[in-house]
């Protein structure tokens, strides 16, 4: 690890702190899914426009509903996947000192970005969990800074630091 980065967690220097290091790296993985479900939405329409009508014209219209269903379902997540990188772009660098929208948050328990939910991802350093202001976790850790604890569904948290 690098040790020339301010923020420590568990005893070492954690680059994964920056926050538009975060932001980089949550943008990355959500533009690389974009892609793979764009490729698909292509590979899907591809295979409807070899489509053609046979003397089962109900075995057809069954395989073309199903393709047409499954270009809706791409199409919904391409388009959330870009909702999240609107929002992820629209999130403010500026430091805090009580978690909000675009806080970097080391706890006892992990390393949380709130902002957009995303579950996990995995770094070299660090787990990082997205999670939204609006979840569970999120609507008990609003406004909490460096040095509060509370209790989530019977675990201690402890808040190390909020950037």
């Amino acid at each position: 690890m690098r040790r020339n980065d301010k923020f420590k967690i568990d005893g070492y220097i954690c680059p994964f702190m920056n926050k538009a290091k975060i932001i980089s790296f949550i943008q990355q993985h959500l533009e690389t899914q974009l892609t793979d479900y764009i490729d698909e939405l292509h590979s899907v329409n591809e295979e409807i426009g070899k489509e053609t009508k046979s003397s089962a014209g109900d075995k057809f219209e069954t395989s073309r509903e199903m393709m047409n269903q499954e270009v809706s379902r791409i199409e919904e997540r391409i388009a959330y996947l870009k909702k999240q990188v609107n929002a992820l772009q629209n999130i403010s660098l500026k430091p805090s000192t009580s978690i909000q929208n675009g806080s970097v948050v080391q706890t006892n328990h992990g390393l949380f970005f709130f902002g957009i939910a995303f579950g996990k991802l995995n770094s070299e350093e660090h787990d990082l969990i997205g999670l939204s202001l609006n979840s569970p976790l999120g609507k008990l850790m609003t406004e909490k800074t460096a040095g509060d604890e509370f209790t989530f569904m019977n675990r201690k948290y402890i808040i190390q630091n909020v950037n």
